[in-house]
């Protein structure tokens, strides 16, 4: 596989590292037992051996150009080693919820090692129901929630009975010498600003465009305003907690009939009452109250479809957490995405994003850890978009995939959610000190739903408008 250097996205999520902050995603699936048992260990291994070569990035290590004249490198890993990223554990007895969160929490709790390719994956074993889990963890410099999803799926079958395949022959490319980094390094310095000038001369409507769209965006996030005090607001530790809730993807869908919205509307919605509920537990006030999410927006275009690594920018919702009736709730949540969608703001983010890719390492370092210290929103709750077919591991069934996004250095919760397989999964990943009832919120996400549901039982038909 040719040497590709990190986007500037990519390599934001390495200087984002700290002993505290782990920039890894992960993805939790369930699995039911097949015919003739529960799915094992040697079972995923065979059908990861035969499958690599649909994700080469996996064989890939992290190459630092030195002086950090320019960013990162990903290189072929001469000393790749399957059995270093492929782990076995057991669940205690009984094997349930409580039993598997608390096995991801510990891994959701290290960082990945730099100096090898960037995953791991885990197969728990002995879950109740004769169930496995197995859980994938990616260096969010690797893949967004989307690309991510492509790498997994590589890993998954359309039927119980398709063959994995045989392991194809493998042989690393050797990586850049040092003085090659040096000259690669030199030239790019000297390219990338006259690339982007001739850019901008050769198309000055749509660099006009461009400026305008990103001025744009910049203003609706400062319109906004500092974001409300929140609950999650803290420096975080290393430790890692992890909660999982969920509901049938139909459910969510009679909803947004019934009722009106998006999807995503929909999750919010539920995600808001769920707040509510931890806020009241903790005895805090929540009238009239709202917190800021962060909703990744995947700014992937349909050339990109498939590509691995980075294409999100941020957009911010303000969310109601106050006691509201669940229709009242969905309402101002669709009234507030709304407003999102007609502003520039998640095109903007972009753009200034892809401004890091002019900027010397060193500088775009500092931004990056200068912007994620800066106070901008109180939670992030990630939809990652997944087909709703069933899916099939070695031939065991996937009951539900539970996923799991980083924090940020001042924000103690995130939330993720994906409808693999027809069940929406979510992974609630917190702060240990600062959200040790992370467990009251999961539960209170699913209590959001039933109200939903009820709501949509009691609504009158929506009428569709006559053409």
């Amino acid at each position: 596989m040719v040497n590709e250097r990190l986007s500037s996205l990519d390599a934001s999520f390495l200087y984002l590292e700290t002993p505290a902050v782990h920039m890894h995603v992960a993805g939790v699936s369930v699995f039911d037992p097949r015919e003739d048992g529960p799915l094992t260990y040697d079972d995923v291994q065979r059908v990861v051996e035969a499958r690599l070569h649909l994700a080469p990035r996996l064989r890939q290590r992290v190459l630092r150009v030195p002086f950090g004249l320019a960013r990162p490198l990903w290189v072929d890993d001469e000393r790749f080693d399957l059995d270093f990223h492929l782990r076995r554990a057991a669940i205690p007895s009984p094997g349930g919820r409580f039993q598997l969160e608390r096995a991801v929490e510990r891994v959701l709790s290290r960082p990945l090692d730099p100096g090898k390719p960037l995953w791991e994956l885990y197969v728990f074993e002995g879950l109740a129901e004769r169930r496995t889990a197995v859980l994938m963890k990616l260096h969010h410099a690797l893949a967004d929630g989307i690309s991510g999803m492509t790498i997994a799926s590589a890993l998954f079958d359309l039927a119980p009975d398709a063959d994995p395949g045989a392991p194809r022959p493998w042989s690393a490319e050797a990586a850049p010498t040092r003085d090659d980094l040096m000259r690669d390094a030199a030239r790019d310095l000297v390219l990338h600003p006259l690339e982007a000038v001739g850019h901008a001369l050769g198309a000055p409507a749509r660099s006009f465009h461009a400026v305008a769209e990103t001025l744009s965006g910049v203003r609706d996030v400062v319109d906004m305003g500092a974001p409300p005090a929140g609950p999650f607001d803290t420096t975080i530790g290393p430790a890692r907690r992890f909660a999982t809730a969920e509901a049938s993807f139909s459910r969510i869908h009679d909803v947004k009939r019934a009722l009106g919205g998006t999807v995503n509307d929909v999750v919010l919605t539920a995600v808001a009452g769920g707040l509510h509920d931890l806020l009241e537990h903790r005895g805090e006030h929540t009238r009239g109250r709202t917190l800021r999410v962060m909703v990744p927006v995947s700014v992937r275009s349909k050339a990109e479809h498939g590509d691995v690594g980075n294409r999100v920018a941020p957009a911010f919702v303000d969310v109601p957490i106050g006691p509201l009736l669940a229709r009242t709730r969905l309402h101002r949540v669709r009234r507030a995405t709304a407003q999102l969608k007609e502003s520039s703001m998640a095109v903007g983010a972009d753009s200034i994003i892809g401004l890091g890719a002019f900027a010397p390492p060193a500088l775009h370092a500092m931004a990056a850890r200068l912007t994620s210290r800066g106070r901008w929103f109180n939670l992030v709750v990630s939809n990652v978009p997944a087909p709703q077919v069933p899916l099939y591991l070695a031939g065991a069934p996937l009951v539900a995939s539970y996923p799991s996004m980083p924090l940020g250095e001042r924000s103690g919760l995130s939330i993720a959610c994906t409808s693999l397989a027809g069940t929406m999964a979510f992974g609630l990943t917190a702060d240990w000190d600062s959200v040790p009832d992370v467990e009251i919120l999961a539960r209170g996400i699913e209590s959001g739903f039933d109200e939903l549901e009820k709501a949509a039982a009691a609504a009158p038909p929506r009428v569709s408008p006559s053409r």
